[in-house]
This record gives C-alpha cells, structure tokens and sequence, in this order.
C-alpha cells in the first residue's frame, strides 16, 4: 500500500474514532445538574465544547496525513497553536461563564439536536452563536484544504485569526448575558 493509500485509511480510522466518540459519549454535551426526565446523555450540545473537539481532530486528522504522506511530523506552527488556543480559551470561558466560582448552575434541559442546542441562545436562534459555527466551519475546511494540499500545516493569515478569535470572544461575551433557560422549558419526551 503506498504512503498515500495509508494515509487515506489513517483518516478514516480518526474519522470514525472521531464519531464513535462523538456517538456514544457525552463528549459535546453541557456538563452539570440535570433537570427532571432528562438522562445523561440526553442533555444540550455545548457550541464551546464542540468548537474545541474540531480543532483537535483537524490538527490530529492533518498532522497524521503530513506524517504518512511526507515521512515527516511537522512542528506545530503559530497559527495551530493559536487555533488551538483560541479554541481552549473559549471552552474554558464557557464553563466559567455556567458555572462560576462556588455556584451551581441551572439544571441542563434535554438535547433538541446538536444544531438547535449549539446555535440557540435561550431566546431562539442567535446571530453570535451563528457567527462563530460558521468561522469555525469556513475557516477549518480552508485550514483542512490547504494543508493537505501544500503537504504542510497552512499558515493562516493573521487577520483570519483576528477573526476567529474576535468570533470567540463575541460568542463568550453574549454567552454571559444569555438567559438560564428553566427546566420547565424542556420540550416533553413521550416514552413511546
């Protein structure tokens, strides 16, 4: 098999590592209480927590296929860690924004689909909450793109990262103001 056959399988082990993940835990759920009738792994998405899994497996997805196509790990570059880091910092703002230092947060509501969870801020769908899934979104795939085309780590324009980070930073400050949405809020789950 040449380097790039392995390469290809590589990316389709991570990507069903990736979604098995995803699948059978709560990896991108809210962390906390949970309100009546709601069963752990039935509670919301968090846009935070999955705004830092992407990053991650793009960075692991690229850095595995440079690894088997180039015979060479490349270093992370600047712009990765900024990626990352931009993407660590809005995860860990997050949790301290619904939970902060000795309270409790409101109980967790049931799920309503991953994009409705991510993209609504209690009062319907947002336009922060929009603008960061979709930074995040055009930005990875470009990232993705041509990194595998220049068989190395894309450096990403700074002002792109303004961007993102910018995005991350607008999605923090709205998150402070969103509304605790009650646990009566929840929509009803029939048991049939």
């Amino acid at each position: 098999m040449s380097m790039q056959g392995y390469a290809v399988l590589y990316s389709a082990l991570v990507i069903a590592l990736f979604a098995a993940v995803v699948w059978k835990t709560d990896l991108l759920r809210d962390r906390g209480t949970l309100a009546s009738g709601v069963a752990s792994g039935q509670q919301t998405y968090s846009l935070a927590r999955s705004q830092l899994i992407w990053w991650t497996f793009l960075v692991a997805i690229i850095s595995g296929w440079l690894l088997l196509t180039t015979n060479n790990l490349p270093a992370p570059t600047a712009e990765v860690l900024g990626l990352l880091g931009i993407s660590v910092a809005t995860s860990g703002a997050a949790s301290l924004i619904d939970a902060p230092s000795g309270a409790s947060p409101g109980p967790l509501r049931h799920s309503r689909g991953w994009a409705q969870d991510v993209l609504d801020d209690g009062q319907g769908i947002s336009v922060h909450r929009y603008q960061a899934l979709l930074a995040n979104a055009g930005i990875g795939i470009a990232f993705l793109y041509k990194s595998v085309q220049q068989q190395g780590f894309y450096q990403i324009d700074a002002s792109w990262l303004a961007v993102l980070g910018l995005s991350s930073a607008m999605y923090v400050g709205m998150k402070s103001r969103e509304p605790a949405i009650p646990a009566a809020a929840a929509p009803a789950i029939s048991a049939s």
